[in-house]
C-alpha cells in the first residue's frame, strides 16, 4: 500500500514538473522574440545627430548675451539641473571633459535649468572651465536644443549641427586638447 502511495505521489511530481516546464518554455520563446525583434531605438537626450539647434538668445551669468551664432565650432553643451540626482553623479566627469576640452571654455556650455535660489550655487561650479547659463525648462536654450531629460550631453560640430547626443558624459567622444 505504501508503495503504491509513492508511485502515485512521484506521478503526479513529475506532471506538475512537465506542466511547469512547459510554461517556461513558452515565456523564454516569447522573450526571444521580443529581443530578437525590432528595438526601439534608445531615448535621445536632445535634438538627433544631423539636426541644426533652434535661434534661441540667451544671457550667461556673467551679462553676455549670445545666439546661436555665437557657437564656436566643436562645442559641448551639457544641461543639468540641481533638482537632478543624476547630474549630481555627472558633474565630476563634466568638469574633467571641460578642462581638457579644446578651445577651453568659450567651447563648453553648461545651461543650468532650474529656478529659484540653489541655480546660482549649483552654475558657480563651473566658473573657469565653461560658459554658464541659467535657464528655466521652457528657457530658449533647452527649447533651441530640444531637451527631453536631464543631464543631456551634446556635441555641436564646426557646421553648427548636434553631431552627438547622451545622457551620460563619459558616453560622448569629445575632441582631446593637444
Amino acid at each position: 500500500m505504501l508503495l503504491a502511495v509513492a508511485v502515485v505521489l512521484v506521478g503526479a511530481l513529475g506532471l506538475v514538473n512537465l506542466v511547469l516546464m512547459l510554461g517556461v518554455i513558452r515565456r523564454l520563446r516569447e522573450h526571444t522574440e521580443l529581443l530578437s525583434g525590432r528595438q526601439e531605438p534608445a531615448p535621445q537626450a536632445m535634438l538627433e545627430p544631423g539636426s541644426i539647434p533652434g535661434d534661441f538668445t540667451s544671457t550667461t551669468v556673467d551679462g553676455r548675451v549670445l545666439g546661436r551664432g555665437d557657437l564656436p565650432p566643436m562645442t559641448l553643451v551639457a544641461f543639468v539641473s540641481p533638482a537632478c540626482d543624476m547630474c549630481e553623479a555627472q558633474i565630476p566627469d563634466l568638469l574633467d571633459r571641460a578642462r581638457s576640452m579644446p578651445g577651453g571654455p568659450d567651447h563648453v556650455w553648461v545651461v543650468v535649468v532650474g529656478k529659484g535660489a540653489e541655480t546660482t550655487p549649483y552654475a558657480d561650479r563651473f566658473a573657469g572651465v565653461a560658459t554658464v547659463f541659467i535657464e528655466p525648462g521652457s528657457g530658449p536654450l533647452p527649447l533651441a536644443f530640444g531637451i527631453k531629460g536631464f543631464p543631456a550631453f551634446g556635441l555641436v560640430d564646426e557646421h553648427g549641427i548636434v553631431a552627438a547626443n547622451t545622457f551620460g558624459i563619459a558616453r560622448l567622444d569629445l575632441p582631446v586638447a593637444r
